[in-house]
């Protein structure tokens, strides 16, 4: 990495900078990005486990920081807003300019890296237009060309919605990113006339001589990369959108294409199950870099990786979790449960901590820290009902 004149990232001991994070493991971060059989994707994963995991989870599905990988995206998913959030950074959050950090071609291998792990809708725009223009027509893109829209919005939740009473016809655009090429579903609850068009070639038509409530499904083969998706929609009346779209890959996972708007939304509730879990999330009162431990026991630990520490606990726990949504990750998390006393413990003694990288094994947690230059693991594990173990 070349040297630079800009000063560092300024911090505190409570919150520590994302460059904290990253300076334990400069010598391989450096090594492999050297490495000539690297790709551009392979490069920016890399960086991204040495520098952005900490606030965005090892997995990018998200922690102090936002998930990377949900449908919900704030500042933009495209290529170039992707690039440009990292780049110049985002006012108000832990988000630094990293471009007065690292040299362009690391911050795109990285984008490329985020984009990779992409899948679903993305880059979803909603026009609307006056109901009359299209009456006795039949919905096809070229009609929409030749008329100006009442209005148009990028929906950050990629699916489409509109406002209750909407009496008009929509238009939505957006990119469909497929990771896995085969053969796929649309699920259509028909109300009113309904046009779908894959890379410029239409799929589905129904329209409202049909009866009412018909439902349809298309199959459709769909290759791995980036598909150009159109739907255009009328309510037989002015109404919220009625009709459904959901796209599901056989004997896989699905994306809804309609829905409604996310605003006001109640927080998800993460609750233990069979496999322990390790959970991001701002609680007040608690050191910013915490991991929180929910074990099968029902058990839910604070570990605070800045010290090395257990510094609370909760039996029959669970979170109510931020929501993905504009106010995520701005907004504490809520712990809900009765706290343990007594649980308070030093795991790793030291001075210097630096988490190197966290997993989830059965109904275990295993962490991995350097403690003043020294790496160190560890297990925390349940026991009987109300209790854990560590094992080193």
């Amino acid at each position: 990495m070349e040297p630079h004149t800009f000063p560092p990232p300024k911090t505190n001991n409570l919150h520590p900078s994302p460059m904290q994070a990253f300076k334990p493991s400069l010598l391989s971060f450096l090594l492999a990005l050297t490495t000539p059989a690297f790709s551009e994707i392979e490069r920016g994963e890399v960086i991204y486990k040495q520098l952005c995991f900490n606030c965005h989870g090892v997995n990018l599905d998200g922690g102090i920081g936002p998930s990377l990988i949900d449908s919900y995206w704030k500042n933009g998913d495209s290529y170039d807003a992707i690039y440009r959030s990292i780049a110049k950074g985002i006012t108000g959050t832990e988000m630094i300019a990293y471009e007065l950090v690292y040299p362009e071609k690391d911050l795109r291998s990285l984008t490329d890296f985020i984009i990779s792990k992409q899948e679903g809708n993305r880059e979803t725009l909603r026009s609307t237009y006056p109901r009359d223009y299209f009456k006795g027509k039949r919905l096809h893109p070229d009609l929409f060309d030749s008329i100006e829209s009442t209005s148009q919005k990028k929906l950050p939740e990629n699916f489409y919605y509109v406002e209750r009473m909407f009496d008009g016809v929509l238009r939505g655009q957006s990119k469909l990113l497929i990771k896995s090429a085969g053969k796929y579903r649309l699920n259509i609850n028909g109300k009113g006339r309904t046009s779908i068009w894959v890379n410029g070639k239409e799929v589905h038509y129904s329209n409202d001589k049909k009866p009412k409530d018909t439902h349809f499904d298309k199959e459709l083969e769909l290759s791995s990369g980036t598909h150009d998706l159109e739907i255009l929609h009328e309510e037989p009346t002015a109404h919220s959108m009625r009709f459904g779209v959901r796209l599901q890959k056989l004997n896989g996972g699905h994306w809804m294409l309609t829905g409604k708007s996310l605003e006001g939304s109640v927080p998800k509730v993460v609750r233990s199950g069979e496999s322990a879990k390790v959970i991001r999330k701002w609680i007040e009162g608690l050191p910013p870099r915490t991991l929180l431990l929910l074990l099968p026991n029902k058990v839910l630990l604070a570990y605070d990786s800045t010290s090395g520490k257990i510094i609370k606990g909760w039996e029959s726990a669970f979170i109510n979790q931020t929501p993905s949504l504009d106010s995520r990750s701005q907004k504490q998390s809520e712990v809900k449960g009765k706290e343990l006393q007594g649980i308070a413990k030093t795991v790793l003694e030291g001075k210097r901590f630096n988490l190197l990288h966290y997993e989830t094994e059965g109904d275990s947690v295993k962490i991995a820290t350097l403690v003043d230059g020294t790496p160190k693991s560890f297990r925390v594990s349940p026991e009987g009902e109300n209790s854990y173990k560590l094992t080193f």
